[in-house]
């Protein structure tokens, strides 16, 4: 999503303008045209803006008034900018724009009593966020008064020192703490030298947005100040642990999001009733701190909180010093990854860890139908008028579905506990011919939407939303071809609307001329060479299924690969957090290095993950590829494949931990990074395969009842979201879908059958249940987002497991045979009776041991 960005989008009828010039216009100049500069494809920008006072501005077309765009879009009203300093950008296409924080560039010197009101004590960055903090002691004041300090940004005493009326503290050593963005201003008092441990409590918090008349005297904030300080929410959040010894007064400060406050802190040692831990009191005194249990903590700790709801939203432990984080997953080549050890890998947390997500696939053109006005697209004959009752031709043509649609859902998919939403491709699909590019993988514009599921002002409403939510936007993106060569637009190639090349005339440049994968190098269909699926050669360097094979450089960028990188870009204008690369397998290794390094350079903590089908431990040439750390994770088929196949009785549960423990050494530690999933759309659904009698692409069906399938299919779910991993649930997995039909290859519930229109939105299914619970425990549990694995039971029905990261420890019971009861010693749990995060199963932990009573295909997790 867009980061600290304000976006405002509408709907325009205006075609888009040249993007020769344009001039920026407002109360900071005057209303004077500033001209923009040039920031990329229909973007114009203008950097560090200052603003001294809150005021509005508008985009100007010539300069001269005759074009402007404001709220409501041509000669629409002024758009407000609050005090600040401000990078504004302008998409001439859309003509939406966004306002976004400038770096944080100045000096920032405190000024006060303790230093003659001097400048040059400059305060320190935290990380790379917006937070400076400093350490200081006031001994006095002076002749006006008590100690009391001023933040001055550059020094110089401008317009733009904070607060406005001196912070009055009290006299001693006290920690500063400044965001940049919100001005926000806490200060924590009477600490130990050096800022040590709180040792009583006298702690404010001050917006230098509000203004006071009266002096600051005889208190350190006056209450109409904080009473009204926007960097507490309704009340002060006190954080309170082994870290301070539990006393009151070290405050929540830092926005995170809305309705959402962080703090940064060092827990480095526990007490004399256990390890390092923490909770968060409400306005003190202990009256309704939560959570319920103490929460715990390992080193440096971010801790993220709802102020509205009262709940945690995350703990993210064993930070760099100030929470700054070195991320696993921003290295994109092997030699930079040589220089972290294996071990530590996995353990580091990133600043967007997608390990503590949820991540949903949509199928966007069959999950929501949120305006019928799209349907047809600009080719009618590409779109079902009876969708899922008609033959198979009917289910390889749009039905409907689009952003809109998915934004409606949106709740929806909150409740179930997602937190990252992969979308099919939104890109612009062929045009021409009786069936549909619905899936988005037959692209001819990747710097278009597609006409059946939106436009640019949706899918910026579409970032609103989600980031209202919580929640990150990972595009699919076919990096590897554009469309079919041989039918249809021929490998047409389009960048916003116009035409740049075809297979035709890209060859060579554009794209491979190899002939297609298997083909033997020769025009007889009959003649296959299957040998060249596992040929790097012949997979990089020839084409897909007749999809034309994009040229991509091999030591620089070829022009395909500068199209594809721009146009990635682009999409990380309008709200994209995160990339799933279709076909990774068969696109040019080094491309992929170049690609991830253009998306982290705008966004250092992206997720980027890829297809390589039949990727996994076992697999030596996806794991080669994974290991060289060219910048993208891999979707784990084989664990999929282990997991699938211990449910549906075809091995022992005890050779599922045997394949879980494998990971580790086949993914140097970075197995928890990968993509885990059981349903996807290229595969006969695990529910499918169970009930069914007929033939799938993993050969004959289970013929379970449907009770019995989708309990099994439950427990599959259960693994996928605690395992080491980032969960992945495909759409209506959690309404546990099915279709039987058979394609024409002979297998049921196979392509396009697996591809079936969102069955229901019921919230009370038990799968919908038990996914909502575990993408629960996953948020808020280091132990499953990523902790050890260690096997702690296993037969061949049972499986007991536990993860465990420092002090925080999940064990996981999944039984498909009888009903049994067993007592599992060496556990990491603490003497305690757990209630199970899903069921209602008790199980009491004495000595390390407990006892589970597990019914038949039945799942325990203990927390």
């Amino acid at each position: 999503m867009k980061h600290k960005h304000i976006l405002l989008s509408f709907l325009l009828v205006t075609s888009a303008s040249a993007q020769a010039e344009w001039f920026l216009r407002g109360t900071h100049n005057n209303w004077a045209a500033a001209q923009m500069n040039n920031a990329g494809t229909n973007t114009m920008e203008l950097t560090n803006v200052v603003f001294p006072a809150a005021g509005s501005i508008k985009f100007d077309r010539y300069g001269d008034w005759s074009e402007n765009y404001g709220v409501g879009g041509r000669s629409g009203s002024n758009i407000a900018v609050g005090q600040g300093t401000w990078n504004i950008k302008f998409f001439t296409d859309t003509k939406n724009w966004s306002i976004s924080a400038a770096a944080a560039s100045a000096n920032y010197h405190l000024r006060g009593t303790f230093n003659g009101w001097a400048e040059g004590t400059l305060m320190t960055q935290v990380g790379t966020s917006d937070v400076y903090e400093i350490c200081q002691n006031f001994v006095s004041g002076d002749a006006s008064g008590g100690p009391r300090f001023k933040i001055d940004p550059n020094g110089g005493w401008g317009s733009d020192a904070v607060p406005t009326t001196d912070y009055t503290v009290a006299a001693g050593w006290v920690k500063i703490t400044f965001n940049v963005t919100s001005k926000a201003i806490s200060a924590q008092q009477n600490l130990s030298a050096n800022c040590g441990a709180v040792t009583s409590s006298s702690t404010a918090s001050v917006a230098s947005s509000v203004t006071t008349s009266s002096a600051v005297t005889s208190s350190r904030v006056p209450s109409s100040v904080a009473a009204s300080s926007s960097s507490i929410a309704g009340a002060p959040f006190h954080l309170r642990g082994t870290h301070n010894g539990w006393v009151e007064g070290d405050l929540f400060a830092t926005p995170a999001g809305t309705n959402q406050l962080e703090i940064c802190r060092n827990f480095s040692v526990g007490d004399a009733n256990g390890g390092p831990r923490f909770k968060v009191d409400p306005n003190g005194a202990w009256g309704d701190a939560f959570p319920a249990a103490d929460q715990p903590a390992s080193g440096w700790t971010r801790i993220v909180i709802n102020t509205s709801t009262r709940s945690l939203v995350s703990t993210t432990t064993n930070l760099a010093a100030n929470c700054a984080v070195a991320s696993s997953s921003s290295i994109s080549s092997s030699t930079a990854s040589s220089a972290l050890s294996s071990n530590a890998a996995s353990s580091v947390a990133s600043a967007d860890d997608f390990r503590a997500r949820t991540m949903y696939f949509v199928f966007v053109d069959r999950f929501a139908n949120g305006s019928t006005g799209n349907d047809n697209g600009s080719n009618a004959t590409a779109t079902s008028t009876v969708k899922s009752s008609g033959a198979q031709s009917e289910w390889k043509k749009y039905w409907g579905g689009d952003i809109a649609g998915l934004i409606s859902k949106l709740d929806y998919l909150q409740a179930l506990g997602v937190s990252a939403i992969w979308v099919t491709p939104l890109v612009d699909n062929i045009n021409i011919g009786n069936e549909g590019g619905y899936h988005g993988y037959w692209a001819r514009d990747f710097y278009s939407v597609d006409e059946h599921l939106g436009d640019w002002a949706l899918v910026d409403e579409l970032n609103v939303q989600m980031e209202a939510r919580g929640m990150k936007l990972v595009l699919d993106i076919a990096l590897n071809h554009s469309n079919q060569d041989d039918q249809y637009e021929f490998g047409a190639l389009y960048k916003e609307g116009a035409f740049l090349t075809d297979f035709a005339i890209g060859k060579g440049s554009w794209y491979h001329a190899n002939g297609a994968i298997s083909d033997c190098g020769d025009t007889n269909p009959a003649t296959t060479c299957n040998g060249e699926w596992d040929d790097p050669r012949s997979f990089r360097n020839k084409s897909l299924f007749n999809l034309t094979d994009f040229n991509h450089g091999t030591s620089g960028n070829s022009i395909a690969d500068q199209y594809l990188i721009d146009a990635a870009l682009k999409w990380m204008d309008h709200g994209v957090d995160a990339f799933r690369i279709d076909a990774i397998k068969h696109i040019e290794p080094s491309f992929i290095n170049r690609f991830s390094a253009a998306v982290r350079a705008k966004k250092a903590d992206a997720y980027i993950f890829g297809e390589w089908y039949s990727a996994g431990a076992g697999d030596a040439l996806s794991m080669s590829f994974l290991n060289e750390r060219r910048g993208s994770e891999l979707l784990d088929f084989k664990l999929r494949d282990a997991i699938e196949n211990a449910i549906a009785g075809n091995i022992t549960m005890t050779s599922l931990s045997s394949h879980i423990n494998s990971r580790a050494g086949a993914m140097n530690n970075f197995e928890d990074q990968q993509a885990i999933f059981l349903d996807n759309h290229d595969a006969t659904r695990t529910s499918v395969y169970l009930q069914t009698t007929g033939n799938t692409n993993r050969g004959a069906g289970k013929g379970m009842s449907k009770s019995f399938a989708d309990a099994r299919q439950n427990l599959g779910m259960a693994l996928v979201m605690t395992l080491p991993g980032v969960p992945t649930i495909y759409y209506g997995t959690e309404q546990n879908s099915t279709w039987f039909t058979a394609n024409g290859d002979g297998q049921v519930g196979h392509d396009p059958f697996n591809r079936e229109q969102q069955p229901s939105f019921s919230q009370t299914t038990p799968a919908f249940s038990l996914i909502s619970a575990l993408a629960n425990l996953r948020k808020n549990s280091p132990a499953i987002q990523r902790g050890s694995y260690a096997e702690r039971w296993s037969t061949a029905d049972v499986l007991v497991f536990q993860r465990q990261e420092g002090n925080d420890c999940s064990v996981i019971a999944v039984n498909r045979g009888a009903a049994t009861t067993i007592t599992v010693p060496n556990l990491c749990l603490i003497n305690a009776a757990y209630t199970s995060v899903v069921g209602t199963d008790v199980v009491n932990v004495t000595g390390g041991s407990g006892t589970f009573n597990l019914s038949q295909n039945e799942v325990v997790v203990l927390h």
